[in-house]
C-alpha cells in the first residue's frame, strides 16, 4: 500500500459438525450394561450420545476467528520510529457437546454434574505499540488488551461449582533492548 507499511492477518472459518453417533462400549464389570455393549444409561438415567447431537458443532469450536495487525515504520534522521496496532476476534462457542445438560438451566443451580454445557461468548481484543530504533537499540511501549476486555475464555462446572476463566487484563509494558 505504501512504503514502510506492513499488514498481516489470518482467519479461520469452521463449520464442522457431529455426523455420527459412535457407540461408547461398557468396560466395567457389574454395570447395568454388559461389557462390550453400548452404554444406554448412567445412574439410572438415559444416556444420550456423549459426542454431541448430530448436526451440531463440537465444543471449543468457534465458527470463525481472525486477527489483523498493521505496522508502520519510517525514517527520521538516524532514528527509525514505528507504530503498530492489532485486533483479534474469537466467536462464541460451547465448552461441552450439545447433548450435555445446559448449565444455565435453573435445575442445575447448584450444579448436579461436573459436565455442564455453557456458551462462551465471543470477544475481541486490541493491542498496539509505539517505539523507536537506532543502530542496535530499540525502545518500545506496548499495550495488550488495550480496552481491558473482561471476556471469559472458558466456563466450567468442575468441582460442582460454576467457574469462569477470565481473559488476561490490560498489560502495559516498556521494553528497552540492545542487540550485540
Amino acid at each position: 500500500m505504501t512504503e514502510g507499511l506492513t499488514v498481516q492477518g489470518s482467519g479461520s472459518w469452521n463449520s464442522s459438525e457431529q455426523t455420527n453417533a459412535p457407540c461408547l462400549p461398557s468396560n466395567r464389570p457389574g454395570s447395568p450394561t454388559p461389557i462390550g455393549q453400548c452404554i444406554t444409561q448412567v445412574n439410572g438415567q438415559p444416556y444420550t450420545n456423549p459426542y454431541g447431537v448430530l448436526g451440531t458443532s463440537p465444543p471449543f469450536s468457534p465458527p470463525f476467528m481472525f486477527n489483523l495487525r498493521a505496522r508502520y515504520e519510517w525514517n527520521s534522521g538516524a532514528f527509525r520510529p514505528f507504530a503498530w496496532v492489532g485486533a483479534s476476534h474469537i466467536a462464541a462457542m460451547r465448552n461441552e457437546p450439545a447433548s450435555f445438560p445446559d448449565g444455565n438451566d435453573p435445575a442445575q443451580n447448584p450444579p448436579t454434574t461436573t459436565l455442564l454445557r455453557y456458551t462462551i461468548p465471543g470477544y475481541t481484543t486490541y493491542d498496539g505499540a509505539l517505539g523507536v530504533a537506532k543502530d542496535n537499540w530499540v525502545a518500545q511501549f506496548t499495550g495488550s488488551n488495550i480496552t481491558n476486555s473482561d471476556a471469559v475464555t472458558n466456563l466450567s462446572s468442575g468441582q460442582f461449582i460454576k467457574s469462569a476463566i477470565p481473559l488476561r487484563p490490560r498489560v502495559l509494558t516498556f521494553v528497552f533492548e540492545y542487540k550485540f
